[in-house]
């Protein structure tokens, strides 16, 4: 039996993953300053709600939370693109700098691995060169993308010259039931599932016949959970986390209407307007330019998954359909 740290534990990712652990019998810590975080995704868990810690990544005195932590799950980051752009200083805070000071701590302490949630978004200017590869070189520009390839650098700093067993993965597009459905902007297919089932018509960005990879939040967490008990030692190997199946936004649209046999009917928005909801992206000396925001829109992001498939002896097994029912099954609940 292992202790597991989660950081960013009450986010989706980190706290499906607890509950997962703790029926397995491990002893799981989730931290989280609950900035991003809501206690509703493991409070129902009595083992992780008794074992909470409310802290930030951040703190100068990191170590004093590893005490016979065994394996770091480092999950904690602003996620949201336009969020990253409006806040940069405070993105690569929390994105960037907080690996470095979670890492250090790690150096006096006895935990024995480290799994890092990067993103798919650094493939972000691969486009069209998909699938995306691991070992393709990256360029990403946007801040989002930016912090999160400074994290893996990091990664690799600290795993090359330090010896310690880090491994990076690189997250696709997660979607699934208990992914927050109630908050201002969520992630989109809970979006889509929130906007139908309240009779409202979903607004779609995107109309062109560009796709992106969708992983259903079972078989991302069973990937996890397999990186976790490898006995390999990686010096910060980094795997894709995908499905290497693409989906239009269309596409997963009328599959909701579809399952729920009610007729297509959404609108279809600017993609020059798409952020600007954040308004200090246009209205300073120098503003954010909108083919930028198209280019994002308009993104093509699929996985190559043979390495992650073949290092862990497994492919996903929930296909879209089945993981939209679930998301519908839950809202409805």
């Amino acid at each position: 039996m292992s202790t597991i740290l989660i950081t960013g534990g009450a986010g989706f990712v980190g706290s499906e993953l607890g509950k997962i652990l703790v029926k397995s019998d491990h002893k799981v810590k989730l931290l989280d300053n609950l900035e991003y975080g809501y206690r509703d995704n493991f409070e129902d868990n009595d083992e992780l709600a008794k074992s909470f810690i409310l802290a930030d990544v951040r703190d100068a005195d990191f170590s004093k939370y590893l005490k016979d932590v065994d394996i770091i799950f480092h999950f904690a980051g602003i996620a949201a693109l336009p969020e990253c752009e409006t806040n940069p200083v405070k993105a690569l805070e929390v994105n960037t700098t907080s690996v470095a000071n979670v890492l250090h701590a790690c150096r006096n302490s006895k935990v024995g691995k480290f799994i890092f949630a990067s993103t798919s978004a650094v493939y972000e200017n691969n486009d069209p060169e998909t699938p995306f590869r691991e070992n393709m070189q990256v360029f990403p520009n946007l801040i989002y993308a930016t912090s999160k390839y400074n994290a893996e650098q990091i990664c690799k700093s600290f795993a090359q010259n330090y010896d310690m067993d880090i491994v990076i993965c690189r997250f696709f597009n997660v979607f699934g039931p208990h992914q927050d459905f109630r908050r201002k902007y969520p992630p989109f297919t809970s979006y889509l599932v929130r906007e139908i089932l309240a009779g409202r018509k979903p607004t779609i960005f995107n109309t062109a016949d560009v796709k992106r990879d969708y992983i259903y939040v079972d078989d991302l967490l069973e990937y996890l959970t397999r990186i976790m008990n490898s006995p390999k030692h990686y010096c910060a190997e980094i795997f894709n986390l995908g499905s290497g199946y693409g989906y239009s936004a269309t596409e997963i649209v009328k599959s909701l209407f579809d399952i729920m046999e009610t007729p297509l009917d959404y609108n279809t928005g600017d993609p020059n307007t798409f952020w600007d909801k954040y308004d200090n992206l246009f209205n300073a000396a120098y503003n954010l330019n909108r083919k930028r925001i198209c280019k994002e829109v308009y993104k093509h992001c699929i996985a190559d998954t043979k390495k992650t498939v073949n290092e862990f002896n497994f492919s996903p097994q929930i296909n879209l359909i089945e993981g939209l029912k679930s998301i519908i099954k839950f809202q409805r609940q």
